[in-house]
Order: C-alpha cells, then sequence, then structure tokens
C-alpha cells in the first residue's frame, strides 16, 4: 500500500498533512502506537519544510508505504541543503525537529535517513517497524 501527496510549504497546512497521514495509516490497519509516531513525524518534517525551505521549496511531498513489516514515511523537498540533527537538543542552531524524528524513530525500532534526491532538493525517509 502507499499513497503520496503534496502538501503546501506553510504552517497551516501541517495539521491538513498529519490528520491525512494519520487516517490513511489508520485505515490501511496500522497499529495505533505506529499511527500516532507516524503523525508525530510528518509533523515535524512538513513543519520543518515550512520553516526551513518555504522560500526555496513551496510544497513538499508526503509519502506514505506500508507492507506486513515496515511503514515508511517520507517528505521530499526542493531545498537544497540537507538538514543535520542536533548532537544535543541544547544547541540552538537548529535541528531539533530532525532530533525528534530521529528519537521518535529508534525508540519505535525504526530507523531514519536523510538523502539528496535526484534533481536536487532532498528525502526525509523513516522506517517503523510494523
Amino acid at each position: 500500500m502507499s499513497e503520496v501527496f503534496s502538501v503546501v510549504s506553510a504552517i497551516d497546512q501541517v495539521p491538513l498533512a498529519r490528520h491525512r497521514a494519520r487516517g490513511t495509516l489508520a485505515a490501511w490497519g496500522v497499529d495505533d502506537e505506529i499511527v500516532f509516531t507516524a503523525g508525530l513525524i510528518v509533523t515535524e518534517l512538513v513543519t520543518n519544510v515550512a520553516e526551513h525551505a518555504a522560500a526555496e521549496s513551496p510544497s513538499a511531498t508526503v509519502m506514505l508505504a506500508a507492507d506486513r513489516h515496515w511503514v515508511t514515511v517520507a517528505v521530499h523537498d526542493t531545498h537544497p541543503r540537507l538538514p543535520r540533527a542536533l548532537a544535543s537538543p541544547r544547541d540552538d542552531d537548529g535541528g531539533r525537529g530532525l532530533r525528534m524524528v530521529m528519537l521518535l524513530a529508534e525508540e519505535a525500532g525504526g530507523r531514519h535517513s536523510v538523502e539528496p534526491a535526484p534533481g536536487g532538493g532532498k528525502h526525509v525517509v523513516v522506517h517503523l517497524p510494523r
């Protein structure tokens, strides 16, 4: 199963992206805890695009996929800079959102990656075990 949708890179669109992702995953029969975690991850990633990449990426693409073993959440934007997660939550240079995504993925037993996209931009991909 998979779904791809676009969202405008604006803070007021974050709840719409979260609700759509959670609704889709719930309709697929994904466990409530993973649906909740995936919703938090979509919230953080779309917020990051809205706050840090909107000038060069007026929209973001959210991709959801699920099979018997994994739920995948990915967000793509066209801003060329790759984000880095903070080493410590006390740093003030940004990176808190990606750190939260990393910690949510690890806590669930999953993994994340930040990858440059062919043609520019980046994908942030999170795999959560089902």
